[in-house]
């Protein structure tokens, strides 16, 4: 799984508003990525993003975020109304590139995560949060996914969910960044 590179700009819009949430096909899977520019540093950004042990408690959506290996995390997102939860396990890598940080994730498998019954996994799970250093006090914060949904999910309502879940999970992490500042 190929994740777009940062300069991709061949992107279809979905809000052209703060966050900035748009979708493509790349490398034949749809991908959408959300990007906002926020008044902290890397580094205030960097402990919540990094702490994907704690997702299920700043975003509101996430129901399970564990880590059941070294770099490898279990996650489950609730799904609303009829449609099943969807689930995947991820090795994450992060690095540095320049003043900028990047947290990327890939679908792996593990045998200490079984396949449940009741959530649709998402055997191509993959994404990056990429902190773009502006200055001391300013970041641009981009969220990718591999909007792949599979199962249940009714393929009409796929850029609807794109929108919302990319306008979501910025607006949660800047929220949980200013709780803690406050």
């Amino acid at each position: 799984i190929k994740i777009p590179p940062s300069d991709l700009d061949n992107w279809n819009i979905l809000n052209n508003k703060n966050p900035w949430v748009g979708y493509t096909d790349y490398d034949g899977l749809p991908w959408c990525r959300s990007t906002d520019i926020f008044p902290y540093s890397i580094s205030e950004i960097e402990y919540f993003v990094g702490d994907f042990d704690s997702y299920n408690m700043i975003f509101h959506r996430m129901k399970s975020s564990e880590i059941v290996d070294t770099n490898i995390v279990y996650l489950r997102v609730d799904y609303p109304l009829f449609v099943s939860d969807r689930d995947y396990i991820v090795k994450y890598y992060s690095f540095k590139e320049g003043n900028d940080v990047i947290y990327q994730w890939k679908a792996v498998e593990h045998q200490n995560v079984p396949v449940y019954d009741d959530a649709v996994r998402l055997i191509n799970a993959a994404g990056e949060w990429r902190l773009n250093y502006i200055s001391l006090d300013s970041t641009e914060v981009s969220y990718s996914w591999n909007g792949e949904l599979l199962g249940d999910f009714p393929s009409f309502s796929l850029t609807t969910a794109w929108k919302t879940g990319g306008k979501e999970i910025i607006q949660e992490l800047r929220q949980a960044i200013e709780n803690k500042n406050n």
